[in-house]
């Protein structure tokens, strides 16, 4: 059935009302273009001049809305449903193959929808796009988008991706950069596959699309114990990751003298895998991949370093529960910290056993590992979580565990920590609402 927006609201004197729409009209094109989701709405709304065509009691009417660019058209619509784009991949490393049983269901969803990507950052590979797709993305101006390219090689894209129409990829970042939508762009990198000279030339195609690709993160493949019946593969390798670290700060520091930016950067991950220092927080520009774990580390030590010059009081004995990779950063935050301040900080460095224990990232901690460890080692009263570890704007970790449920099996205090201020936030006593 075709989509239409039913208006449940015109406000008087609006310029919808002015153009004739009334409440109860259901809106089926733009500019006679088929009305499709709400992001047609909220590109018209900040058009000037457009035609709506609507239904009205079986028979259909155009009319001309004018209005001031910023100003809203004045309708209200029924809530719509927008149905996701599933993923047309069988990636080898896909992350929801590897899930184990018991976790929140939608976990389980493979989307892969260029809307989700506008709307909210998410990465999408596009192999699932139609031509009118492209069209509307153009047309639109859907920008920025976030794209997993992960290779330009056209066997090796489809090697990791099972997907013929995966290699179609960069003939779509080509239209997209020669009509100003910005990219920005991650490569998971599984060595043996993508890696070394095949990273290098993926890396020059994007840079060929540039300053119109903005950014591009390289993420080690991360695997679970959960790969039955999927490719054996082999975690990112010390050595991998040095050669990888030294492949990609060249390359930043070509581009930081052709374009003023360093343009690509390795995860956290890498640096903790070839046991490599953390780069400055300056290297980080402004953090165009922060939520790849592209300077995470250095923006929490950062943070942390300027509360602290705010001679905060710091006292308490509190629990830090992270994962094997921030573990080395945070344990030397808590001497420098214990070495000032009346504090005992105990630093929990939980196992992934829900997972396995190749996956040592704080954000893909379960709540059933937190508390059965715990359990085992001891903890304080007082415990602190990263933010990571729980479902965006909720309370909810991957296993479907709440914070309540932790502090409930724990008896104790769940603290939230969501960067280096509001976890020297909490070590001062300052109340919840007022952590950052």
């Amino acid at each position: 059935m075709r989509p239409t927006l039913t208006v449940t609201k015109v406000a008087f004197r609006s310029p919808a009302y002015r153009a004739g729409i009334r409440k109860g009209d259901n809106i089926l094109a733009f500019d006679s273009h088929p009305f499709k989701d709400a992001l047609d709405f909220a590109f018209y709304d900040g058009q000037e001049c457009f035609s709506v065509t609507f239904l009205r009691k079986g028979k259909e009417y155009t009319v001309t809305v004018r209005k001031e660019c910023e100003q809203p058209m004045g309708i209200e619509y029924a809530d719509l449903e927008m149905p996701l784009m599933h993923c047309a991949n069988k990636c080898v490393f896909c992350f929801v193959d590897q899930c184990p049983k018991g976790m929140r269901p939608t976990l389980y969803v493979k989307d892969d929808d260029y809307r989700s990507s506008f709307a909210c950052g998410s990465y999408v590979t596009l192999s699932n796009l139609q031509e009118e797709d492209i069209a509307r993305i153009i047309r639109l101006g859907l920008s920025p988008l976030y794209i997993s390219v992960h290779a330009f090689d056209p066997e090796v894209k489809k090697a990791l991706c099972a997907n013929p129409r995966s290699a179609k990829l960069f003939t779509y970042l080509e239209q997209f950069a020669a009509h100003g939508i910005a990219l920005h762009t991650q490569i998971v990198m599984v060595e043996g596959m993508n890696d070394g000279e095949i990273l290098k030339q993926t890396l020059e195609e994007l840079y060929r699309l540039a300053p119109q690709v903005r950014s591009v993160a390289i993420v080690p493949v991360g695997l679970t114990a959960h790969r039955e019946g999927l490719r054996a593969l082999k975690p990112v390798s010390k050595e991998s990751a040095t050669a990888t670290i030294d492949l990609v700060e060249a390359f930043s520091a070509r581009a930081k003298e052709e374009y003023g930016t360093r343009w690509a950067w390795c995860s956290d991950e890498f640096y903790v895998l070839a046991n490599r220092a953390i780069p400055e927080v300056e290297t980080y520009e402004d953090f165009p991949q922060i939520e790849n774990g592209v300077g995470m580390i250095a923006t929490f030590t950062q943070e942390v370093e300027e509360t602290l010059a705010e001679d905060p009081a710091l006292s308490g004995a509190y629990t830090l529960v992270t994962g094997h990779s921030f573990a080395p950063t945070l344990k030397e935050i808590c001497r420098k910290l214990e070495r000032k301040y009346p504090l005992e900080l105990d630093v929990a460095v939980i196992d992934n056993d829900w997972f396995g224990h190749t996956i040592t990232v704080a954000g893909l901690l379960t709540g059933r590992d937190i508390v059965a460890q715990l359990l085992k080692r001891g903890y304080h009263q007082n415990v602190v979580l990263p933010h990571t570890t729980l479902k965006e704007f909720e309370t909810v970790l991957l296993d479907g565990m709440s914070v309540q449920d932790i502090e409930e099996a724990l008896q104790c205090k769940i603290h939230i920590s969501r960067s280096g201020k509001s976890f020297i936030g909490i070590l001062s006593g300052r109340k919840e609402e007022n952590y950052e």
